[in-house]
Order: structure tokens, then C-alpha cells, then sequence
């Protein structure tokens, strides 16, 4: 209730900006598979893929089946290329989040080495599941990509617009670390950008988690974190509180909002196929000229 509101305007703007930047890696990866896309549509949909991660417990895969959907009509792209540069959308956020990682590694630290024990079970736990089911799936992708060859050679592959993504990527990002260290600013904390990216990194592990758009696991994350840090638990409520309120709240309802601006429901149904104008069709129901 006592937030600075100049600072939770700053926070929003943001992520206001963070979201035309992945729309416009979203126009840019269509256009690398041969696709078109306008910026005002490209946004749109990635609006409404956060509004429908945010409600689903599917981890993100809800939001990414709709985006590609919807730029089949929007954007004339085939299903097996949307899902290609919807692939080449999240090597991207991969990419930017080790990057961030990197960054934070100052500020975890401090942390991991009076919990040495606990850090290595993890890396760990990790390093075996990788080695479980990373050959199967690269063996799947392969597989997948070796059936959708013929339609792969006729994209249009600009190595300067994929680059052009990978810095889109990296600017979204490390704008979502900023909003963070915003919106602590607006209830009275100070973050350095290690502990904004940090932080950053702890919500897109808790949005992995299967429950409707990370709900819990993402808040619970950002408390335990801003406690480790020294942070007092009411403030690092607090902060999670104005965190949330722009990062799920309001882009769920911008999300739904630019569903129907969209179209609905009629986004997902293929476009009609006409007859050309010369056309006739024959008593039995065929087509003849």
C-alpha cells in the first residue's frame, strides 16, 4: 500500500517494453521461416501466449501451441515452421537466462559455499537428468526435423535476423532483471544487478513448475531468495506483491484483451478455402470451370 508509485510506473514500463521486444523476436523469428507478420500482430500474440501461460499448468507449452496457431492465420506459416521458430524463440530465452546466470553467480555465492553439500546434490540431480534424457532428445528432434526437411529448405535462413533475435533475447531478459530491482525500489530495497538477475533466474525456475502459471512456486522463490539476501520476509513480500501484480495480473488481462482483439475462438479454426471467381460446380457437388 506504501509503494512509490513512480518507481512501480517504471517497473511497468519495463515490462511493457520487454513485452514489444519479444514481439518483435517474434516477427523476426517468422520472418527467418519465410513468414509475415506485422509488429502490432507479432505483440498481440505474444500477449496472449503470456495470458495463456499464465492460467494453464502446462509450462508454457499452452501459450506456445496458441502463438504458432495464431501465426499459421496471421502470419501464412505453416504449423511445422511456426513450431520451428517457436523453437528458435526459446534456444533464444536460453541462451539470454545461462547469461543472466553468469551475471548472478556474484551474488549466489556467498550463498552456495556455506551450502556446498546441498549444491552439489543439485548440479547433480541435474547433470543425471540431462545425461537421462538429453540423447533422447536430441534423437526426437533430429527425427522431427529430418521429417520437416522439405519445408525447412524453403525458409529463407538470414543469419543476421537470427542474431537480431539472440539480442532481443538478451534484452528482454536482463529488462525483466531491471523490473525486479524497479519494483524493490518502489517498497523501499536496494538490489545490485547480480541480485536482480538473481532473482530473475529464481522466476523462471518457479515457472517451470506444473501449476497454473507458476503460482506459488514462483512467489515462494522470490521470498526464500530476497530472505537469503537479507532482505526482512514483509519487504520481500511486499516487493513479490508489486513483482506479481505486473508480471502475471496485468499481462493475464492485457493477454485475454488482445485474445479477442485477435479474433477468439476463430484464431484456431483453418482459413476457409474458396473456389476462384470462374468456378462452377456440378449437380453431383463437384467443381468444374
Amino acid at each position: 500500500m506504501h509503494a512509490d508509485p513512480w518507481w512501480v510506473a517504471a517497473a511497468t514500463l519495463l515490462w511493457a517494453l520487454a513485452m514489444l521486444a519479444a514481439g518483435k523476436r517474434w516477427q523476426v523469428m517468422v520472418r527467418v521461416m519465410g513468414g509475415r507478420i506485422s509488429l502490432v500482430h507479432a505483440v498481440l500474440v505474444t500477449l496472449a501466449t503470456v495470458a495463456v501461460n499464465n492460467v494453464t499448468p502446462s509450462g508454457r507449452l499452452a501459450g506456445e501451441a496458441g502463438r504458432i496457431a495464431v501465426t499459421r492465420v496471421k502470419g501464412q506459416l505453416p504449423l511445422a515452421l511456426g513450431a520451428v521458430a517457436s523453437l528458435g524463440d526459446r534456444v533464444g530465452d536460453l541462451v539470454a537466462v545461462l547469461a543472466l546466470s553468469l551475471v548472478a553467480l556474484p551474488s549466489l555465492w556467498p550463498i552456495v559455499e556455506g551450502h556446498a553439500r546441498p549444491a552439489l546434490a543439485v548440479l547433480a540431480a541435474i547433470g543425471a537428468l540431462a545425461l537421462v534424457f538429453g540423447p533422447r532428445l536430441r534423437r526426437a528432434s533430429r527425427s522431427w526435423l529430418i521429417a520437416r526437411r522439405r519445408e525447412l529448405e524453403g525458409a529463407p535462413f538470414a543469419g543476421r535476423d537470427l542474431v537480431v533475435a539472440l539480442g532481443l533475447s538478451l534484452l528482454i531478459w536482463f529488462e525483466d532483471a531491471l523490473r525486479l530491482m524497479a519494483a524493490a525500489r518502489a517498497v523501499g530495497v536496494e538490489f545490485a544487478f547480480p541480485q536482480g538477475a538473481a532473482l530473475c533466474v529464481v522466476m523462471v525456475l518457479g515457472s517451470l513448475v506444473p501449476t497454473v502459471g507458476g503460482l506459488g512456486a514462483v512467489e515462494g522463490g522470490l521470498v526464500g531468495a530476497m530472505v537469503l539476501f537479507g532482505v526482512p520476509i514483509e519487504s520481500a513480500i511486499a516487493v513479490t506483491a508489486v513483482e506479481r501484480a505486473i508480471s502475471y495480473v496485468l499481462s493475464t488481462v492485457l493477454g485475454f484483451g488482445s485474445v479477442v482483439w485477435l479474433g477468439g475462438r476463430s484464431l484456431l479454426t483453418p482459413p476457409a478455402v474458396t473456389a476462384p471467381a470462374d468456378a462452377d460446380f456440378r449437380p453431383d457437388g463437384g467443381l468444374r470451370r
